[in-house]
C-alpha cells in the first residue's frame, strides 16, 4: 500500500500528537522527505519519540525507512478528464473563472485588506443568498484564527448591525452582481460611522464596487458560457482563499488555527470510537 494512503487510513486510530505528524506528512510529503526527525518534531511541536512511535505504526523500522517509502511512493497520478465530457465542461468553466479572476487581482491591494482585517476589532461578513453561505464559511475560518467574525445574511440584521458598529470594525461584503440593494444600503450606512467596507464583486460598475473602501473585482460567472448549474461563488471563494492564506502568514493566527484543528479532530475521532 502507498505510504501516504496508509497514513490517511490510520489517522483515526492515532493519538493526538501522532495525528499532528500525520497531517504534516499528508499535507507536505516532499517537505518531510527533506527533514531530519528533530526538524519534523520541532515543526509540529512533538517529541522525537512521538515520531518514532508514529513511523512504527506505519510498519517502518525507523524514520529513515519511512522517508524512503515516502519518496518511493510518489505522487498519485492525476485522473485524466475525457475531453468533451460533462466533467471537462465544468473543469473548463472553473478554469476560465480562475484565470480571469487571477488577472484582475492585485496582490498589494489584497495585502492591504489583510492588514485591515488583522487590526480590526470585529469583522462583519455580509452576503445574501448564495453569498450568505459563503459569508458563513468565511466567518468560521476567521473565528478559528481568533478573529471576531460575524456572518450577516439577512437584510434586517445588516441594517441593525450597521447602525451600531464603528470605525474600529470592518464589513466584508460579498455580492457577485454588486447590486444587492439591502446589502449596499447597510454597508453605506455603516460607512457613515467610520466603518471600512471591503467589497468583493463581479461587476466593476456596480454600487458595491463604487462604495467600497477596498474593492476587489472577480470574474462574474454569469459572463462565462454557462448553461448548467455551477458554483456562482467560485471566484469569490478563490479570493477568500488567498486572503485566508495571507492571514495565516501571521504566526499568531496560524497557531490559533492549528490549535482549533487539533480540538476539532480530537473531538471527531474520539466521538467515533
Amino acid at each position: 500500500m502507498n505510504i501516504l494512503k496508509m497514513v490517511e487510513d490510520q489517522l483515526p486510530s492515532l493519538s493526538r500528537q501522532e495525528r499532528k505528524v500525520a497531517l504534516q506528512v499528508i499535507q507536505s510529503p516532499q517537505e518531510v522527505q527533506q527533514m531530519s526527525i528533530t526538524t519534523l518534531a520541532k515543526k509540529v511541536e512533538v517529541s522525537n519519540a512521538t515520531i518514532t512511535r508514529f513511523v512504527k505504526k506505519m510498519n517502518c523500522r525507523d524514520f529513515y525507512e519511512f522517508k524512503l517509502q515516502l519518496a518511493s511512493g510518489g505522487k498519485p497520478e492525476a485522473k485524466e478528464i475525457s475531453k468533451g465530457s460533462i466533467a471537462d465542461d465544468v473543469f473548463s468553466f472553473y478554469k476560465n473563472v480562475l484565470s480571469d479572476t487571477s488577472e484582475r487581482l492585485k496582490m498589494d491591494e489584497l495585502r492591504k485588506i489583510v492588514e485591515v482585517i488583522s487590526n480590526c476589532r470585529r469583522i462583519y461578513i455580509f452576503g445574501i443568498g448564495s453569498s450568505g453561505y459563503t459569508a458563513q464559511e468565511m466567518s468560521q475560518r476567521l473565528i478559528r484564527m481568533g478573529i471576531a467574525a460575524f456572518p450577516m445574511n439577512e437584510s434586517h440584521i445588516m441594517y441593525i448591525t450597521s447602525g451600531i458598529i464603528g470605525k474600529d470594525d470592518v464589513i466584508l461584503a460579498l455580492s457577485s452582481s454588486g447590486s444587492t440593494s439591502d446589502l449596499n444600503k447597510a454597508a453605506a450606512m455603516a460607512q457613515k460611522n467610520g466603518t471600512k467596507v471591503i467589497g468583493i464583486t463581479g461587476v466593476e460598475k456596480s454600487k458595491l464596487y463604487e462604495l467600497s473602501d477596498y474593492p476587489v473585482l472577480v470574474k462574474n460567472s454569469d459572463f462565462v458560457d454557462n448553461t448548467h448549474f455551477v458554483n456562482s461563488q467560485f471566484a469569490i471563494t478563490y479570493v477568500l482563499d488567498i486572503i485566508t492564506t495571507l492571514l495565516l502568514e501571521n504566526e499568531t493566527f496560524r497557531r490559533r488555527l492549528n490549535h482549533t484543528v487539533e480540538i476539532v479532530m480530537e473531538n471527531k475521532f474520539n466521538s467515533s470510537l
